[in-house]
């Protein structure tokens, strides 16, 4: 098997990528053959918005990573309370499907079960990436369990997400008294366009070429533009707001006008 990044087929250094947040076979073909995108992510509720039934699961995976041609497909594991035991066995069956496969694990609060899966899964060459993220201490670990494990390996952080755990809960009085160990609120943490550009610097003063930092979680075109202008490696996006980063009112009135022009200029020969 290929475990380094040099040995994914024309793969980039995600540096700057989009990854399209999908497991619709026909949009994955359609955004694929642009050359546009360079991995894939999926997760359960995705699979479930895009009509993926169990029996249809492993197809629909090694089709996926066909389509992708050796660039990374992040499949999740399916239950965050299962065992470690568990969840390896499910890892090293995904990882079987394909070789672009990286396994998804989502970072558990209040328990280092996912720290020992993580640590596991490099033992065992596989590539991962760490999910379901909403603050930079969250990153900082994520980073750091991850930073000796084959390339290309990733952690997320969910954007709309951390607004909302910020909105909800981190500026929320009663809860935090609640929750007396979280501190006081943390300014990195007021904005995920602050968490991104505080842990892609951190990656950077690290000498960490991997793991490289996914922002998800997005919920129109602008937040991608935040995201891409705070430093995120990698911004994964949804088929229908990939499609809306084409659009411009101004742009579709300019085009008309230069239509309108070289029909002028043809009336004219």
């Amino acid at each position: 098997m290929c475990y380094t990044l040099s040995c994914m087929q024309s793969s980039p250094n995600f540096n700057r990528s989009i990854f399209l947040d999908s497991s619709s076979i026909p949009e994955i073909e359609k955004w694929n053959s642009t050359g546009l995108i360079d991995g894939v992510t999926t997760n359960q509720s995705i699979m479930l918005k895009d009509g993926v039934k169990l029996d249809q699961l492993n197809d629909t995976i090694k089709k996926i990573c066909g389509i992708m041609k050796g660039k990374p497909v992040s499949i999740e594991l399916s239950n965050s309370t299962a065992s470690v035991e568990e969840m390896i066995a499910e890892a090293k069956k995904y990882r079987a499907l394909a070789d672009n496969v990286v396994v998804k694990v989502p970072l558990i609060p209040g328990d280092e079960k996912s720290l020992v899966v993580i640590k596991k899964l490099g033992d065992l060459k596989i590539p991962v990436n760490i999910t379901a993220m909403m603050t930079y201490e969250q990153l900082v670990i994520a980073a750091l369990v991850s930073r000796n494990h084959p390339a290309p390996s990733f952690i997320s952080l969910f954007w709309a997400r951390t607004i909302e755990d910020h909105e909800r809960y981190r500026t929320n009085a009663g809860f935090m008294k609640e929750h007396p160990i979280m501190g006081p609120e943390a300014d990195v943490n007021a904005h995920p366009s602050k968490i991104t550009a505080a842990i892609t610097e951190f990656l950077a003063k690290g000498g960490y070429d991997s793991p490289k930092l996914i922002v998800g979680s997005i919920r129109n075109v602008g937040q991608i533009g935040e995201a891409f202008a705070a430093g995120a490696h990698i911004v994964t996006i949804q088929p229908s707001t990939l499609q809306a980063m084409l659009y411009s009112q101004r742009t579709v009135e300019t085009n008309a006008d230069f239509d309108k022009a070289w029909d002028a200029i043809k009336q004219q020969s």
